[in-house]
């Protein structure tokens, strides 16, 4: 028969650990019942050196790994026993995982960087904090930074930029801010202007905050008159209004003090349709 990962971790602890006893919980009982696998006393399962001697063997005979695979164990290293599914104690497919794209030229062990319009590359967190370039910008959605060359408003001022999706639940999110963290150029972002968006350009790194990219404050009065912008700003400043009151770059405490006043927002696919003139300054 097949064990559960419950069941496979039941196990390995008890070869690791050799408790003298556990609590007679579903794993435990299941085991004393069917493999003679301690000998139950009470609310207690007690082992002697031969339960834990059995456990590895149970493991083994069932081509299971006797120690735990590590958070870092990829779908391979599963594949490799031939007792449960290469899914099973692996590592999802996309961890450690960021998505760039250089605007500019960037590098990394000396080789350009280079993703179609419309395209990203993937790289490792160790990889992200390698990569040469002179700005860092933060880019709050995914479709918006597939498509990142087509919102020609955006000025990167003649500087190498590496663009860093925040990430997802694919991409995860503490991934991409390693490497945020892990690097020392003045950051930019770009994110939704709502309050949501304020926060996570507030949430950059102190110091390093260079410049929240946004249209400018008279396409975002004029673009953010919708029922849809409306709507958004008043979902989310119950919820981000106090700490965007306590926010103390000057960027953030601008946008934050013009959104109250239009009491609206706009999202960053609506801002493709900005034009090169509009960036927004302080």
């Amino acid at each position: 028969m097949s064990f559960t990962a419950v069941q496979v971790t039941f196990l390995q602890r008890l070869v690791s650990g050799r408790p003298e006893r556990r609590p007679a919980g579903d794993a435990a009982r299941f085991f004393c019942d069917h493999y003679s696998l301690g000998t139950s006393v009470g609310s207690q399962v007690e082992y002697r050196a031969d339960h834990y001697a059995a456990a590895e063997r149970l493991l083994r005979t069932h081509d299971l790994p006797v120690a735990a695979m590590g958070a870092d164990a990829t779908r391979t290293d599963s594949a490799t026993y031939g007792g449960m599914s290469e899914k099973s104690f692996s590592a999802a497919p996309h961890s450690k995982s960021v998505a760039v794209k250089c605007l500019g030229r960037c590098t990394l062990d000396g080789h350009e960087l280079y993703a179609p319009e419309g395209a990203y590359i993937v790289l490792t967190p160790e990889q992200g904090r390698r990569v040469t370039c002179q700005r860092l910008l933060v880019v709050e959605n995914l479709e918006t930074f597939r498509a990142l060359e087509a919102y020609a408003w955006i000025d990167r001022r003649g500087l190498d930029v590496l663009a860093l999706y925040r990430g997802d639940m694919e991409l995860p999110n503490q991934d991409a801010a390693g490497v945020v963290q892990g690097r020392a150029e003045p950051i930019w972002g770009f994110f939704d202007f709502d309050p949501a968006g304020l926060v996570m350009a507030n949430s950059l790194p102190t110091g390093r905050l260079e410049r929240v990219i946004l249209p400018s404050l008279a396409w975002l009065q004029k673009d953010s008159n919708t029922p849809r912008g409306r709507q958004l700003f008043d979902s989310q400043v119950a919820s981000f209004g106090r700490v965007l009151d306590r926010a103390t770059h000057p960027d953030v405490i601008a946008l934050w003090q013009a959104m109250k006043g239009l009491r609206s927002a706009v999202t960053q696919e609506r801002m493709l349709r900005a034009h090169a003139t509009d960036d927004w300054q302080v």
